[in-house]
């Protein structure tokens, strides 16, 4: 939990969000903002239904149901499902209670609508996405007085039992009983401010946030506590706590009273064996796996909605009349037309003909008054000179969907010292088709011809190496070359280190290994398409194309259906777009190229099955490079594409991420 502070700091943070969206579009904008801040999960329909049931007087137009799903206040989380930021719907709840026009009575109205809505629908179709209702209820239930808040408590208490309880562990995977009980603590900590009568639900579930995201900082009495929710006892699954924890759960001794009589009684301290059969983990010394959670992303392209240039210029007027109630005239339409295919004013105004405007009346005019009409509706300056870029951008973002979900995986953490950790992600085993089909377009011949690869587990950096861990490592004692600490061109510590060599990222994996004692080494060709893929067949793990929301490249160029966008021209935290493919991998699509253990080939005739490396058995001349960069073409950034380098070359835009085999001698 936050403290007050950072709570103050969220809220003006929240503040601010939902001022510029209103800002952005209008002032009605903020009352669907106030009704759509109650359910925990938004769909357009619900939304519309919303709007539809108490804002009909209010002159909130139906496209600001598609604003406000859109909007930075909204994240996708799946198919048609939109969730509002905790904060933001914290302070949107705050300000509808103090509105004198709404108040504790209108939300009571929108829990009751919620309610009603949300069973109507397990009525019509009981297998539609039970998690959801079963949550939009309980977010229903807290606002209709004191029973119905009751009764929601003791359903989210025993949803937490059930899914603690010896039965649901064989019903469920460890990994499964984690992500439903993270689940369920969400919903919680969501409506934390209408069940602060209920100080032990509200505190158990801060426990198990904690322990599956930070266990080391959980005490002993927290553990050992009895959380009581109407009568019933919530306790953490044993099964589910880290091994340091057995020592902390261990019965205290019990004294003894002695009975008249009877001789007298001693205490004695034993210890108890237990004998558990692993799966084998020999040479896996010191590698303790956590799950952690992350967001996938998906790019669905709408085909309905794509728009050509003959009706682009109906659209862009259209979308101007929803927000302003006004056309475009025929000279503002002439003059768009012209700036959209680069004309000066010039040669406007002598394709106007019948039309009395001179070339400085457009420029001096229509034009400025154009453009400001434009930024308003489109919420992004515009100019002559950008407005092509700006509206085919927009234009593209009309067909693309980008779909988010949450998924698990399981890594470890290796530390680096003063602070420095890598993060290790396991990666199961399993087959792939390598390399990319005849019709996937772009492609080059080296990706040629795809051949089945099986892949045995092994670990891999959930990151490219950053500069933090790079410093680190530089520091361990030189086993064959020297490493520059400061050998990147971007600073930051979270940046991803470039300017490195093959032989560096291998000095850098060597030197990593004596100190930890696990071979660390560069992935196998093989290993990095797998793991890039991760079980997708599309030429990105996005889907079939790529957009600069979701990865660091060269967006003045597309692939696909995709959209132009920003050319960051460096390197991007790793951090920085906070979405992994299905593995838990990020980064793994543009920023740096990054480093294979293989000797290049042409193509893939005679290139192993099994996943391990393809050598010339000659030097080490040109090595195998995958991902693209900062600076590459979306093209180059494919799952299939593959680059080589010198292998003794340095450049500010080439990295590495590093493996690890699951079991070794």
């Amino acid at each position: 939990m936050t403290d007050l502070a950072d709570a103050e700091q969220l809220r003006e943070q929240a503040k601010q969000a939902v001022d510029r969206f209103v800002w952005r579009f209008d002032e009605s904008y903020r009352l669907l903002a106030y009704h759509a801040a109650l359910p925990l999960v938004l769909t357009p329909e619900l939304v519309n239904y919303l709007r539809n049931e108490f804002l009909r007087g209010e002159q909130v137009p139906w496209v600001a149901e598609v604003d406000l799903l859109l909007s930075d206040l909204c994240s996708q989380v799946g198919y048609e499902l939109y969730a509002m930021e905790t904060h933001v719907r914290e302070y949107l709840l705050e300000q509808m209670h103090q509105n004198p026009r709404f108040g504790k009575r209108r939300m009571q109205e929108v829990a009751q609508v919620l309610y009603s809505y949300v069973s109507y629908l397990s009525r019509l179709n009981p297998g539609r996405r039970q998690q959801e209702i079963e949550a939009q209820r309980w977010a229903a239930m807290v606002y209709l007085g004191d029973n119905q808040c009751k009764q929601a408590v003791r359903e989210i208490a025993q949803r937490l039992i059930e899914t603690s309880s010896e039965r649901n562990t064989k019903i469920l995977s460890e990994s499964g009983i984690r992500a439903e009980l993270a689940r369920l603590v969400r919903i919680t900590e969501e409506l934390s401010s209408q069940l602060e009568q209920e100080p032990n639900l509200l505190d158990y579930a801060r426990l198990v946030q904690r322990i599956l995201r930070t266990p080391e900082f959980v005490t002993p009495d927290e553990l050992n506590r009895s959380y009581q929710v109407d009568e019933k006892e919530l306790r953490f699954p044993q099964r589910l706590l880290p091994e340091f924890f057995a020592e902390a759960l261990k019965p205290s001794r019990q004294k003894v009273t002695r009975i008249e009589g009877l001789p007298q009684i001693n205490t004695f301290e034993f210890e108890v064996a237990t004998f558990t059969i692993e799966a084998e983990t020999k040479g896996t010394p010191n590698i303790n796996l956590h799950p952690f959670e992350f967001e996938v992303a998906r790019i669905e392209i709408n085909q309905s909605a794509q728009i050509n240039s003959d009706n682009l210029l109906q659209i862009v007027d259209e979308i101007v009349f929803t927000k302003t109630e006004e056309h475009l005239n025929s000279v503002q339409l002439l003059v768009l037309k012209g700036a959209l295919s680069s004309e000066t004013y010039e040669k406007m105004a002598e394709l106007m003909s019948g039309v009395d405007a001179s070339s400085s009346y457009l420029a001096n005019k229509i034009g400025p008054n154009l453009w400001k009409i434009l930024s308003e509706v489109l919420g992004e300056k515009i100019t002559k000179k950008n407005v092509k870029n700006v509206i085919e951008q927009w234009v593209a973002r009309l067909h693309l969907t980008i779909h988010r979900r949450l998924h698990q995986a399981d890594c470890f953490i290796e530390d680096l010292g003063n602070g420095v950790q890598l993060e290790m992600v396991s990666i199961p085993e399993g087959t792939f088709i390598m390399g990319s089909p005849e019709d996937e377009p772009e492609r080059s011949s080296s990706e040629s011809p795809q051949h089945q690869v099986t892949v045995q587990t092994f670990f891999i950096g959930k990151y490219p190496v950053t500069q933090a861990q790079w410093q680190a490592v530089s520091y361990f004692p030189q086993i064959n070359q020297e490493l520059d600490p400061f050998s990147s061109t971007f600073q930051g510590a979270n940046r991803p280190v470039e300017n490195v060599s093959w032989y560096d990222a291998i000095e850098f994996c060597t030197r990593l290994s004596q100190h930890t004692g696990k071979p660390y080494r560069l992935p196998s060709e093989a290993e990095w398409e797998y793991t890039c893929r991760a079980g997708t067949t599309t030429p990105f793990h996005f889907g079939e194309t790529i957009v600069p929301d979701l990865a660091n490249y060269d967006a003045n160029y597309t692939y696909g259906s995709g959209m132009k966008g920003v050319y960051r021209r460096e390197t991007t935290s790793v951090e920085n777009f906070s979405v992994a493919n299905a593995f838990g991998i990020y980064d793994i699509h543009g920023n740096v190229w990054e480093w294979c253990a293989d000797q290049w080939h042409e193509n893939y005739e005679g290139a192993p099955t099994d996943g391990s490396l393809f050598l010339n058995n000659s030097d080490n001349s040109y090595c195998l490079q995958r991902g693209g960069s900062w600076n590459s073409s979306p093209v180059k950034c494919r799952a299939a594409s593959r680059n080589y380098a010198f292998a003794g070359s340095k450049s500010l835009n080439q990295g590495f991420r590093i493996a690890l085999a699951t079991k070794y001698s």
